[in-house]
């Protein structure tokens, strides 16, 4: 039985940027590779493995990380439902960086080699894609801001906010109570904190009311004291909604110049 729109983690992706017509909902459809089950801790990916396509994370969690010199890791980014996974390495033949599941997840797979019938079929396609890779590249950068020259109670509190706006967008409403499988490690490796410290300042925002911890889970209490704490300004994860453009397509070449 073939899947319906609906039920397409690439569309529902889309669609959280502005609406794709039944056109392009079929471009997307014809690339989807069937959803597939991974568990939890599975590598998705290796760096250096070969780089010949991406996914869009249906449900679960994932991480993007590299392995030190030294035997620690560096985890670069924290994948929620609804992410596409791999756009980031889309110039390289080898993969640049390491996959792993957090989570027991559902991902769809899509070849590279068929995107170029899309740029050259959508135009809405090829602008949403360009949209989404920058997003990716704003929030990176807000990443270094936040490794470089925050607090560690501050780094903390903006990057479980991120992810809850980040969660926001393509999922379900979220509201005030919140439930993250993110363990102090994850959480350390990826704001260059120790283990203890992570630790430590998790205590305290629990005693603040502002998080419980258990489980290998996050339950964020109050999203919002958590953004005054950080002094969080969503605008980097903020996307411009574009008109509806005509149906000829574009090739890269055209959006880069």
């Amino acid at each position: 039985m073939s899947e319906q729109p609906a039920d397409s983690c690439i569309i529902k992706h889309f669609q959280s940027y502005t609406n794709i017509d039944d056109k392009d909902q079929q471009l997307l459809l014809s690339l989807e590779k069937g959803p597939q089950e991974w568990s939890k801790n599975a590598i998705l990916w290796q760096q250096g493995d070969k780089s010949d396509s991406f996914f869009t994370l249906n449900k679960g969690w994932a991480c993007s990380f590299r392995d030190m010199e030294d035997g620690s890791r560096q985890v670069l980014d924290v994948f929620v439902p609804g992410d596409i996974i791999g756009l980031r390495e889309f110039a390289f033949q080898t993969r640049i960086t390491s996959v792993v599941l957090l989570t027991d997840a559902v991902l769809c797979s899509f070849p590279r080699q068929h995107l170029d019938s899309i740029f050259a079929s959508s135009l809405t396609l090829c602008n949403l894609m360009f949209m989404i890779i920058a997003r990716d590249q704003a929030i990176l950068l807000e990443r270094l801001v936040n490794l470089g020259r925050r607090t560690a109670r501050e780094k903390l509190a903006h990057f479980l906010v991120e992810l809850a706006h980040r969660l926001g967008r393509t999922n379900a409403l979220v509201e005030k109570h919140l439930s993250l499988p993110l363990t102090q490690n994850i959480l350390a490796d990826a704001l260059g904190l120790t283990s203890v410290h992570i630790n430590r300042t998790l205590q305290d925002f629990r005693q603040e009311g502002l998080l419980n911890t258990g489980n290998c889970h996050l339950e964020l209490l109050n999203i919002k004291g958590l953004a005054e704490v950080a002094g969080f300004d969503a605008f980097y994860l903020e996307t411009s909604v574009f008109s509806q453009p005509a149906k000829s397509g574009c090739s890269m070449q055209e959006e880069l110049s």
